[in-house]
């Protein structure tokens, strides 16, 4: 999807946004701009592996605008966030990832560790420590150590408490 093609998805999204149809298709059940608009979990993924491609070419600006593009059209996933999340953290805007990773865990997926171990690092990088140790915790407590996730996650955790102090 190039830059025209995105612009244009985000016009319809905000046509959708102030419609009255928008209020129509939430009656019918349907909660994303991606469900309204008909768009199936294959497109969705085509979507992300452009913009996972792009983050992990150091095109930070690409793929930001790509992330930005995947959660409005379905700000119910939280891959789509930490992938935002990450690529504000890899560009030192730190409370801007914050937030990102903040949305999987307060309103998404309260036990997801990823979001809460990157929130960790932002904070201990802004000089938060409390928050980070906070962070740090949060991942400690939710981390099941009977998948391999879990045991990762907590690992990591692990050493980055040693930093915090």
């Amino acid at each position: 999807m190039n830059e025209k093609e995105m612009a244009k998805a985000v016009d319809e999204f905000n046509k959708v946004m102030t419609s009255k149809e928008f209020g129509e298709l939430i009656e019918k059940g349907l909660t994303t701009v991606r469900e309204a608009k008909g768009i199936n979990d294959e497109e969705m993924n085509a979507v992300y592996s452009v913009a996972h491609n792009f983050y992990m070419t150091g095109r930070y600006d690409d793929a930001e605008t790509i992330f930005k593009f995947l959660v409005i059209f379905d700000h119910l996933n939280p891959k789509y966030w930490i992938g935002l999340g990450a690529v504000r953290q890899v560009q030192k805007r730190f409370k801007e990832a914050i937030e990102a990773y903040a949305n999987v865990v307060v309103n998404l997926d309260i036990e997801n560790v990823k979001a809460s171990y990157y929130a960790a690092e932002c904070y201990l990088a802004l000089g938060d420590r409390e928050n980070a140790k906070s962070a740090i915790e949060h991942v400690k407590h939710f981390a099941d150590m009977k998948t391999e996730l879990g045991r990762k996650y907590a690992a990591k955790a692990a050493k980055l408490e040693k930093l915090v102090g």
